[in-house]
């Protein structure tokens, strides 16, 4: 596997086959093509990752300013379906790291959906993020194949690249039980705990997209109350998937999307 600079603009076009395959989608694929080609030249980066002479994987990323600071912000990192897990992700991931480094960022921000359980493992658990920040329905009505249908309700993964966190815990509290469709939760006592999210959501929602909407609203609520009252999202358990919050957690740099 190589993962090269894109700086050819004939490159970007694979960049439009990558999304559609990586978030099935026909709709909107298009809407990026113009922004892509103007993000090198304004500090952007653009990285494909190839498999012999074929484009399997892409990321893109631009300069964030917000609060007095400068981060990078990645917008999408992708991987064509038949090729994902197969850690092209990771080696896309770890080139930004390395570029950013390069270019003086200390901070990589991006978002992704709470419910999905492999992206909270990639991002908190092998990449090293954490999470503060959760935002409703961020980019609004979305009509690609994965999020059509949902609200595109966010958390903020904040990865500080020249910092290593302690990430280890050790017996949480877990705070709600989950039956097939359900989630029941109780009353919160520790300063560490679990919260269980359903494996199969992707799966709920192409079977029952009122109840996919319903337990998203569910969750969306216990989010808002955890980080309210200070705790941060420091990890990802996949044995049980839950995601686990630490409260009073102490990270060197202020809060920047408060």
């Amino acid at each position: 596997m190589k993962i090269s600079i894109i700086k050819d603009s004939s490159e970007i076009e694979k960049f439009m086959e990558i999304i559609k395959s990586a978030w099935a989608s026909d709709n909107a694929i298009y809407q990026f093509y113009d922004t892509l080609h103007s993000m090198p030249y304004h500090g952007g980066f653009l990285l494909g990752a190839y498999d012999n002479d074929k484009m399997v994987g892409m990321s893109f990323s631009y300069p964030g300013f917000r609060n007095n600071k400068v981060y990078l912000y990645s917008h999408m990192t992708g991987v064509i379906d038949n090729k994902k897990y197969s850690n092209i992700g990771y080696e896309l991931k770890m080139k930004q790291k390395e570029l950013a480094l390069d270019y003086g960022y200390d901070l990589i921000v991006w978002t992704f959906d709470p419910m999905m359980s492999l992206n909270a493992y990639f991002n908190l658990n092998k990449l090293g993020a954490l999470s503060r920040n959760y935002i409703d329905n961020f980019y609004g009505n979305m009509r690609d194949g994965i999020n059509r249908g949902v609200p595109t309700d966010r958390l903020v993964a904040e990865w500080y690249i020249k910092d290593s966190y302690n990430k280890s815990y050790e017996k949480p509290e877990y705070i709600n039980t989950l039956d097939e469709n359900n989630v029941y939760f109780s009353e919160i006592k520790s300063d560490l705990i679990a919260l269980r999210i359903f494996n199969n959501y992707g799966e709920l929602k192409n079977t029952d997209l009122n109840r996919a909407v319903k337990i998203k609203l569910e969750y969306r609520h216990i989010f808002h109350e955890l980080l309210n009252k200070n705790y941060t999202v420091i990890n990802f358990d996949k044995n049980s998937y839950s995601y686990i919050f630490k409260k009073d957690y102490k990270i060197n740099e202020k809060n920047i999307f408060l």
